[in-house]
Parts: C-alpha cells; structure tokens; sequence
C-alpha cells in the first residue's frame, strides 16, 4: 500500500486497484487456507470455493469496472486476478515447497512426504512426486583467509611489485568493465623472458568489483593447479576494495569468489603445506610490467569471447 501514491495511481489505475485487492482482500480471504483446502473436487470444498470465487469475481469487478453479467473468463483474463482453484493451489503448493526446503531434522519437514496425516498427504499431493531426493544446501560457513592480505602507501607497494628477485610466483591481476555490462579478467605471471596467462570473459551485467575478486580467486587456482611446488605465491592486484572481500566470508557482492579464494589456497596447501601466501595491493597505471599486462588483457578479454571462455597466451617483452 505505501509504494501506490496518488500520482503513480492517476497513470496506472488498474494496476494498482489489483495491487490492494491482492495486497488486502486476497490476504485476509486465504490466510490459513493451506492447512483446510483439500483440492477442488475434496468432500466439502465446493462450498468455501464457491465462497472465494464469489469473492475474486467481486476483486475484478471492481478492477475492471465490469458488469455483474460479465462472463468469469474473460473478467479474469481482463483483471488479471486468477480463479478461487488456482489460487488456493498454488498456496498449498508454496507452502509444500517451503516445507520441503527446511532442514532435516525439522519437525515441519517431516510433514513432506508423510501419509500419516491428511495434512501430509495433502503436500504429498500438492508437491506431484516427491521422491525423497531433494536436498537442502545450507549457506556455507567460511573459515578465516589462511593467506595474508597486504596494502601498503603507493611507493612502497610499487617498489615491492617492481621487483625482480621476488622470490617464488608472482602473479599480477586485474578486472575491467564496459559501460554496456560486458566484464573480463585476465591474470598473467612471467615466465622466463615472456609471459604466460589466462584470460576470462565473464558476460554481461557484472560490475568491475566481481571481475577482480573473481580474477583474485583464478590466480589462486593457477597457484593450486601448478605441476611444481613454489615456496612463495604473490598475487597483486590494484583493487583494494577487492582485497578486503577476500578476506571476509559474510554474505554480499563477491562472497562467491571469497569462498573459491578459500577453498583454492586448501587445496594448495594440501600439496605445501609451509607454503606462503600472500595478495598484496599495487598501484595501478604506475609502469607496472605486470599490472599494465593484465590491465591490457583484461580490456581485450572483455570486448570478445563467450561468456566464461578461457585462452592461454603469451607476450613476448
């Protein structure tokens, strides 16, 4: 009721007269009708159905302005409120579905595929085939980055990603986006005198955030997916915002690739075990040789290529 104000309600009059009957009427009529509707040809419904539809045809006429003689289909189609059946169907039914989301263990849930109750057998019914296979995944509880996170002021980190003699792999990263939602990634390590890398095209509808975790949780895989062992693993990156969701597991934009991060540097470490692991912040557009490369493949990644589309190159100096 609060988002129908006296303008919008001028422009879209019906649509809105359907918004309160749903919001109001339409609440009030079917609350608790999960538990006593038994399906329309049940012993004892017909009555409280006709009782509903009666009702709906009043919410439409309203609606419409349409007469009392107005044939039921076309009203409804016209209104756009659906019949009584229907909408006592798909109540039970989303009740059934809720039922069957909890956890196991859940007295509620019990109630799903049960023949003990008519009310179980009712969300037996309403659920069509209920097999038992579903699973409920519950959120993942992530355990503290076990990498270390570095952001320094501007000259030292630069002189730290300038480095020649650094020991181990070091492995640059960026992410870009267009202005029409197009998003890649791109990582790239050196390796002798040229440099080896993997490129990502992520689709469309993405923020430049999601593309440099996302390009930070890749560098970790190609650290954990390494034929040979490393002692050290430096990931830098020029988003510092990026770095921080890397380290935190809550919900929110980028929790996806936290996660990944986590289960990657798992998996590297089950090889190495003293392994270290470190994403450090470096400035961008500094003459970088690896941050302007990634920065390069990154807005070359994200112009072409299908979505999650994966290619192995090199740059020679």
């Amino acid at each position: 009721m609060l988002k129908v104000d006296y303008a919008d309600w001028q422009v879209y009059p019906r649509k809105n007269c359907r918004r309160v009957q749903s919001a109001c009427v339409q609440a009030a009529a079917l609350f608790g009708s999960e538990l006593w509707w038994k399906g329309d040809n049940a012993h004892g419904m017909v009555g409280r159905r006709e009782e509903i539809q009666k009702l709906v045809n009043q919410e439409a006429r309203a609606t419409t302005g349409a007469f009392r003689t107005t044939n039921q289909g076309a009203l409804s189609l016209e209104s756009g409120i659906k019949p009584a059946v229907v909408q006592l169907d798909n109540r039970l039914r989303r009740f059934a579905l809720r039922l069957a989301s909890l956890p196991r263990g859940d007295q509620a849930r019990e109630l799903v595929g049960s023949t003990d109750s008519a009310l179980g057998q009712r969300i037996q019914s309403a659920l069509g085939c209920w097999n038992d296979r579903e699973e409920t995944v519950l959120l993942e509880v992530a355990s503290p980055l076990d990498a270390s996170a570095t952001i320094e002021e501007e000259a030292a980190a630069a002189l730290e990603a300038r480095r020649l003699d650094r020991p181990g792999l070091s492995i640059f990263t960026d992410g870009s986006r267009l202005e029409n939602g197009a998003t890649g990634y791109a990582v790239a390590w050196k390796r002798g005198a040229s440099w080896k890398g993997r490129k990502t095209h992520m689709g469309w509808g993405q923020e430049a955030f999601n593309a440099e975790c996302a390009a930070i949780a890749r560098a970790l895989q190609v650290s954990a997916t390494r034929n040979h062992a490393v002692g050290t693993v430096t990931i830098f990156t020029d988003a510092q915002a990026a770095i921080w969701r890397m380290t935190s597991g809550d919900p929110g934009p980028g929790q996806k690739c936290a996660l990944e991060a986590r289960r990657h540097i798992a998996a590297l470490r089950a090889k190495q075990p003293n392994v270290k692991i470190e994403i450090r912040w470096c400035p961008s557009h500094q003459g970088i040789e690896g941050n302007e490369i990634a920065d390069q493949w990154a807005k070359r990644r994200r112009r072409t290529g299908r979505p999650r589309s994966r290619m192995v190159f090199h740059h020679e100096p």
